[in-house]
């Protein structure tokens, strides 16, 4: 694995790390520093994930979890470095730290564009503006089929302007194509797959993949077997049946991982925690995938979106 450098869009380890007592460096949990650190570089987006039941505190509770997040790199900041943008990921490297960015999923705690601004502030730089309900931003994956509000339409275009990567999943397939006739920078799905191959409602339309291409976005490959495979199972061939369906609409600028590490209950055969995502570039090269295809899915497809977009 030290040969290997891996970008992973979506994981929720911090609030579950917050929630249960546990140090991001080292935990019981899928993810944590002590094992990204085996890999030559990994960057993670933490997710800042506002659960149903905190919905009447959102930005309290989106707060907290992003304040433990900065308090933990603060802790371990010989190992990792909070990164703002692509520079900050350089130097990390450079000083061979673990790269995290905060982000947040579910726009319940955004009220107003103050807020959008304060996130910034405090570091956030993606911002998934629906989880699977309806919200004042716009229409979730398991909502109603409704669309961005107006206000979901402000808070995009002040994204936008400040610098933070706009992502698509878990959003309504409305909200979906409405975010994208408004936006102006390339977004990001951070963890949906192809529902061509698995039809659940998280998962992407070829027409929205097609999409996402044309603007120079990126799809984060999502480990959670019921996004992988009908019956619920799968394994790290089924991660591959979706990456290569990707590829054949022509994502190979757009494929990246996007793990959902300790959001989901069930993995793929072959994959336990951060350890085994190695398995799935090893299972690729082992069947004729070149280095180059192998790195722009592990990093530089995700690189260029952030070089682009922050």
């Amino acid at each position: 694995m030290k040969n290997l450098i891996i970008c992973d869009t979506h994981c929720d380890t911090a609030s579950e790390a917050l929630d249960n007592g546990y140090e991001l460096y080292n935990n019981p949990l899928m993810l944590d520093f002590k094992r990204m650190n085996k890999y030559m570089s990994y960057t993670q987006f933490f997710a800042a994930f506002t659960a149903p039941e905190y919905y009447d505190i959102a930005y309290e509770r989106c707060s907290s979890i992003i304040k433990f997040i900065i308090n933990q790199t603060n802790k371990y900041s010989n190992y990792v470095k909070l990164c703002k943008n692509y520079q900050d990921i350089k130097d990390a490297i450079n000083e061979q730290k673990l790269s995290a960015f905060i982000s947040v999923e579910g726009g319940e705690g955004v009220k107003s564009l103050e807020d959008v601004e304060k996130l910034y502030d405090m570091g956030a730089r993606m911002i998934t503006l629906t989880w699977n309900n309806d919200n004042h931003l716009g229409g979730g994956a398991l909502g109603d089929g409704r669309g961005l509000t107006e206000f979901g339409k402000q808070v995009v275009k002040k994204m936008n302007k400040l610098g933070i990567i706009v992502d698509v999943s878990h959003s309504s397939e409305k909200t979906f194509y409405d975010i994208l006739n408004i936006t102006e920078k390339p977004i990001a799905a951070s963890h949906s797959n192809s529902y061509r191959i698995c039809q659940h409602p998280r998962n992407l339309k070829d027409e929205q993949i097609k999409e996402i291409v044309k603007n120079d976005g990126v799809i984060g490959i999502n480990f959670y077997t019921k996004f992988l495979k009908n019956d619920g199972l799968g394994n790290i061939d089924d991660i591959i049946k979706h990456i290569e369906y990707f590829l054949s609409l022509g994502c190979e600028n757009s494929i990246c991982i996007g793990s959902d590490f300790d959001g989901i209950d069930t993995l793929p055969k072959g994959i336990e925690d951060v350890c085994d995502t190695y398995n799935i570039f090893k299972a690729m090269s082992s069947i004729g995938y070149n280095d180059s295809i192998i790195q722009k899915i592990a990093y530089k497809n995700i690189y260029r979106l952030i070089s682009i977009c922050l």
